[in-house]
């Protein structure tokens, strides 16, 4: 579930969910916001991924906004539903979700920390990746295949029950496509993608020394970052077999860094861009989320009202409708959101089933960037 559809111009319905109630001003703009973070009454939020269901996964803590969560939740149709650690763990965090309403992600103990432990939630019910230890998996396919990364095997991939390793401890794999093609970061600072058993080691912009592949499409699109030392002066990239990568800039000369996440089937990539070094930041100052479509990089604060009283700071993930999930600044708080292109209306989703996935009772993984309390990217 990456990048969004292009959106047309007009006048858009600004839609901000507060509460209890649903609050609607005409504003002329692209998208309009859903705010999750205002429905489950903690200090912070932040989205994580979106299927092309509409439906959302979402993170959020108490205290400072620090990417250290410690409450999961789905949305669907507009309901909120808490997702559980599992048995035994007080915090949770959850990154994946595909369009089956499977979603991965991990747990922790963190009065009596041991490891990071692995979680796949599905009707209704969440469950321990059997076979898995002190690992965090990052996303999920539509086979219901598992990628992440774990201590002392390093990447993974879990499908049908069984784990297998391809290559050494500090490499950890983020995203995989409905192709099983792989992508993340090698243990020597690259980028890479694997698939059929190959790994292949994707390089980086002229003059860098690091780079991190974070998202792949179906198509084998593949979106990042590159730098000379790491994300923090990274540029965001575009790769594809016949073109290699692509430096997609930042959104303004004083910026940093900038980081692409996801990419769609359209083509479509988001991410973040900017100069304040907390890229969960409440304070809205110096970060941007971006949207790069049809060859131009966009600030979303300029595609929704200026009324809103919003500043998007994080675009995580876009589906093949278009739709954009992250996070925004609201009165100094940071909250969950969803934004959605003009004249979209997504399919209602249908029942998650394990048929078909070879998973029934075993299990899937979670959560893609930085998330301390969960004890950070399994990364060198």
């Amino acid at each position: 579930m990456k990048i969004l559809s292009k959106a047309a111009a007009g006048t858009f319905l600004f839609t901000v969910v507060m509460g209890s109630g649903i609050n609607t001003v005409s504003a002329a703009s692209l998208y309009s916001i859903t705010d999750l973070g205002s429905l489950v009454g903690s200090d912070y939020s932040y989205a994580t991924d979106i299927n092309n269901f509409g439906q959302v996964i979402f993170d959020s803590g108490k205290g400072t906004s620090n990417g250290s969560p410690d409450r999961a939740f789905l949305y669907t149709n507009g309901q909120v539903t808490e997702i559980k650690p599992l048995s035994g763990d007080t915090d949770i965090a959850v990154t994946s979700i595909n369009n089956f309403g499977q979603v991965v992600g991990n747990s922790v103990n963190e009065n009596n920390f041991t490891g990071n432990n692995p979680l796949l939630y599905s009707q209704g019910r969440t469950q321990s990746l059997v076979g898995l230890n002190d690992a965090i998996p990052y996303a999920i396919n539509d086979k219901g295949e598992i990628v992440g990364g774990a201590q002392k095997i390093g990447p993974f991939l879990y499908k049908n029950g069984t784990v297998v390793n391809f290559s050494t401890e500090g490499t950890v794999a983020y995203d995989i496509n409905n192709q099983s093609q792989v992508v993340g970061i090698l243990n020597t600072n690259k980028a890479f993608l694997y698939e059929n058993g190959t790994t292949t080691a994707l390089g980086t912009l002229p003059g860098d020394n690091y780079s991190s592949a974070e998202g792949i499409n179906d198509k084998g699109q593949v979106v990042g970052v590159s730098a000379p030392t790491s994300i923090s002066n990274g540029r965001a990239f575009l790769y594809s077999s016949s073109t290699n990568l692509i430096n997609l800039g930042r959104l303004f000369p004083t910026d940093l860094y900038s980081v692409a996440f996801d990419i769609n089937n359209n083509g479509q990539v988001v991410g973040f861009s900017g100069s304040n070094p907390n890229f969960y930041s409440n304070s809205g100052i110096g970060i941007r989320a971006f949207l790069y479509s049809d060859g131009i990089l966009q600030d979303l604060n300029n595609l929704i009202s200026r009324d809103s009283g919003f500043t998007i700071t994080q675009a995580r993930a876009i589906n093949d409708q278009g739709q954009i999930v992250g996070a925004a600044t609201f009165n100094g708080q940071l909250r969950a959101i969803v934004l959605t292109p003009e004249s979209v209306s997504t399919p209602v989703p249908e029942p998650s089933t394990s048929a078909g996935l070879g998973l029934f009772l075993t299990g899937l993984g979670c959560s893609k960037f930085l998330q301390e309390k969960l004890k950070k990217k399994i990364a060198a």
